[in-house]
């Protein structure tokens, strides 16, 4: 038994590598084909593209590159001298005051082409984007999967009676670039919000009014942090282990709490504190361990015994589909079957239903008693990786989307208005 294990892990690693070595050749070719005789410092993976750094004639370059191996940006460090540096520098001084100019890249997006000038603050960074003749450029998002975008939207949820305009938000924020990777959200009061990005142990303290980052609490080191909640002044953040990390929000004296959830499950992304139920929900991303492919689970615990988890309810993959079909015979081909994979959890505050988005495939599913009662597809090109979820207590929607790193999309958070708040 333990020789065909052996051999069945063997044969995997291999394929894995075989396909591994095959992406590399394909990389380094379009590369050379670039820049002969570049020499490529890393290639990752980021999910829906992948992203070259390389230097070409020592010049630091990045390159993103789509799932077809078709170019989708050249980035090439660059200086900006002459009478556009003197126009940006002007903007600069007005918009950015107290700012530091550090690094900047001319991207060539398709056939458009402007600058990307990083500037930095405090610790943060922020991108800022110019035409070749020194003025404002904000770059377009890019919908990667197309399933459904905000044209194909507009008619059938002009016809649809739905709870938030999904397709219309009431307002955007762009995030700072140390929150590109935004990834979960708590909303502190009407005016402030508490967020968590992939790989930075820190909670951001956000100010909603002045739409910038007040304070930052660095409560661990790097890590996937997922998601965040808040009981009382309590913080919870949820790593993708399972491990729960707990602290005072208003007393933080560097001292963390921190328990890995025994579930059935891994990959955890979705983390809520449900203040009626005084019960945290915690929301798998992958099928659990011993159970169908087809589902997703939802667990329960007391936020005194993060030890305990009791499975809530299941989601089904099959079930999603159906409802889709149902709902949308417009928008879904038979051959179509979408993904269904939590990415954050909240409950609504008026109605009590639970709500689960996924950022695969951008659906957001609601729940009464367990049970879908609703799903709504979210449009590609204004939610480019949606993955944090809160409501306000007059239950409008709020939904952080990640950005991409190479400039198209900044992290964002979308302000949906519940309709009788419109």
């Amino acid at each position: 038994m333990m020789r065909t294990i052996a051999l069945l892990t063997a044969t995997l690693l291999s394929i894995v590598s075989c396909a591994q070595n095959e992406t590399s050749k394909k990389v380094e070719a379009i590369v050379k084909d670039l820049c002969p005789g570049a020499k490529i410092v890393e290639t990752e993976f980021k999910g829906d593209y992948f992203e070259v750094e390389y230097n070409c004639k020592g010049v630091k370059s990045e390159a993103a590159l789509s799932l077809n191996f078709e170019i989708i940006s050249i980035e090439t460090e660059t200086t900006i001298k002459g009478k556009t540096r003197e126009k940006i520098q002007k903007k600069l001084d007005k918009a950015y005051s107290g700012w530091f100019w550090g690094e900047s890249e001319m991207v060539f997006n398709g056939d458009t082409t402007y600058y990307k000038v990083e500037l930095l603050k405090n610790g943060i960074e922020e991108n800022v984007y110019f035409t070749l003749d020194g003025k404002y450029y904000r770059p377009s998002n890019m919908a990667v999967s197309e399933y459904w975008t905000t044209g194909e939207l507009n008619e059938i949820y002009s016809e649809t009676e739905i709870p938030y305009l999904f397709h219309r938000p009431a307002k955007i924020f762009d995030l700072p670039e140390n929150l590109r990777e935004v990834s979960g959200i708590v909303l502190v009061s009407e005016n402030r919000a508490f967020l968590v990005q992939d790989e930075l142990g820190a909670l951001f303290n956000y100010d909603l009014q002045r739409e910038e980052v007040a304070g930052i609490i660095r409560f661990a080191n790097t890590g996937d942090f997922e998601d965040v909640t808040l009981a009382g002044e309590k913080i919870f953040v949820l790593r993708s282990d399972g491990t729960i990390f707990s602290f005072n929000s208003k007393e933080f004296a560097g001292e963390t709490e921190k328990i890995t959830v025994p579930v059935h499950s891994t990959n955890l992304e979705g983390l809520y504190f449900d203040p009626a139920k005084k019960l945290l929900y915690l929301a798998s991303k992958s099928e659990p361990i011993t159970g169908s492919k087809d589902e997703r689970w939802i667990y329960q615990l007391n936020s005194e015994e993060l030890n305990k988890p009791e499975l809530h309810f299941s989601i089904s993959n099959n079930e999603i589909n159906d409802l889709l079909k149902q709902k949308y015979p417009r928008l879904i081909s038979d051959n179509l079957t979408a993904e269904f994979n939590p990415s954050a959890i909240a409950v609504h505050p008026k109605t009590s239903e639970i709500y689960v988005l996924s950022a695969t495939d951008r659906l957001l599913a609601v729940f009464t008693n367990q049970n879908l009662t609703q799903v709504f597809p979210l449009p590609s090109d204004i939610y480019y990786k949606p993955e944090g979820l809160a409501f306000s207590s007059k239950g409008d929607l709020f939904i952080t989307s990640e950005g991409i790193k190479n400039g198209f999309v900044k992290g964002q958070i979308f302000i949906l208005k519940a309709k009788a708040n419109n």
